[in-house]
């Protein structure tokens, strides 16, 4: 939404768009630090959040329905962000030549079924040292995927946002069978993914095993 400010004179001075939450905002700042221009970038489901990746420079690559991809445009459209970069479709191009990608986001409305057909091509061709962001890391499929990336030591927890957001580092070879088998461990319906929170014990468990939490 659009929000305003009154200046002592009785001016009134359109500030820039804020989104609806401030984690995504917050999650935007970290984005707008981490992506380079010229790098490659891949989103799993729907958001605007692949607006900071290309108004960056970053060819992005969005995985999603033809709304959400059309209302990602549209985004960009009101933001004046060009998106000559921007591809999409309803599934990772699995092209071998491409070159491997920097920076991956999974959305938090991705479905278990949507977000492990596609983990094994992002998991595999995410480069050494690359980043990976999982938004509603506390619940549903991206906190199965943390589950399973928290014991996993390709993986490294690189830090946590508004207790909703994590990131991930990559730090060793991931193969799509390693990339599989980790989430079959964390598949089971019926088993309650513990994911990454931020509460009160959480916090607490921070600060007496700092260790637990990597961050950058």
């Amino acid at each position: 939404m659009t929000m305003t400010e009154t200046l002592p004179a009785g001016e009134i001075r359109r500030l820039p768009n804020k989104r609806a939450r401030i984690q995504d905002d917050l999650v935007a700042d970290y984005l707008t630090t981490m992506v380079q221009p010229g790098q490659r970038t891949i989103q799993i489901g729907g958001g605007d959040l692949g607006a900071v990746c290309l108004k960056r420079g970053a060819h992005h690559q969005v995985v999603a329905t033809m709304g959400a991809i059309e209302a990602l445009q549209a985004a960009c459209d009101r933001r004046a962000i060009p998106t000559d970069a921007l591809s999409g479709g309803p599934a990772v191009r699995a092209g071998g030549s491409d070159a491997p990608f920097d920076l991956a986001i999974f959305g938090a409305e991705t479905g278990f079924p949507a977000m492990a057909a596609n983990w094994r091509h992002v998991s595999g061709r995410l480069r050494d040292g690359g980043i990976l962001v999982l938004l509603g890391a506390d619940h549903g499929a991206c906190a199965r995927l943390a589950d399973a990336l928290e014991h996993d030591p390709s993986w490294v927890l690189q830090g946590k946002i508004g207790g909703e957001a994590a990131m991930f580092r990559k730090v060793g070879l991931v193969s799509d069978a390693t990339a599989l088998a980790g989430l079959a461990r964390v598949g089971d319906p019926a088993r309650r993914p513990r994911g990454i929170r931020h509460g009160l014990v959480s916090r607490l468990l921070d600060r007496v095993f700092p260790a637990r939490n990597n961050a950058a």
